[in-house]
């Protein structure tokens, strides 16, 4: 009787697919690297290689970065421990919730950015050419309050 209880708790943790999917989105990006002043070997090993690189007609280097703007690893664990609470208790059931929500919302919010740089290859602009965040903002700190 107790590996049949055994059996039955043990179960959802075999079709956890949520708690799966919430630990392995894509990684936070720490986006104060993109405030002016900002060093550009710094915003590349934290943004990644660029997907273009070109050069401004006033001799400006610009970088255009996309990319998915995942959550903090605290938010990704929370994620799990609930989910893997819920399946618990739920024996398996609230997978058929969990999955779906984590598919749409964890994958993470696609952000596109063009960064310019001065002559010093310091942080000059940000432009913000797409945000796919639930709450966009209009620019990342280019350092003069203005956006």
């Amino acid at each position: 009787m107790r590996k049949n209880w055994l059996l039955v708790l043990l179960l959802p943790l075999l079709t956890a697919c949520s708690v799966v999917m919430a630990t392995s989105g894509p990684e936070c990006k720490d986006l104060s690297v993109l405030k002016r002043g900002t060093d550009r070997y710094q915003v590349l090993a934290e943004m990644g290689q660029p997907v273009a690189t070109e050069v401004e007609a006033d001799g400006r280097k610009c970088d255009i970065f996309k990319f998915m703007q995942g959550q903090h690893g605290s938010v990704k664990a929370g994620k799990a421990v609930l989910y893997g609470a819920a399946d618990i208790f739920t024996l398996g059931l609230a997978e058929l919730v969990t999955t779906p929500v984590e598919g749409v919302a964890g994958k993470g919010a696609e952000i596109k950015a063009r960064v310019l740089y001065d002559a010093r290859n310091r942080v000059d602009e940000v432009q913000v050419l797409g945000d796919g965040r639930w709450i966009p903002v209009q620019s990342i700190g280019d350092g003069t309050g203005q956006g």
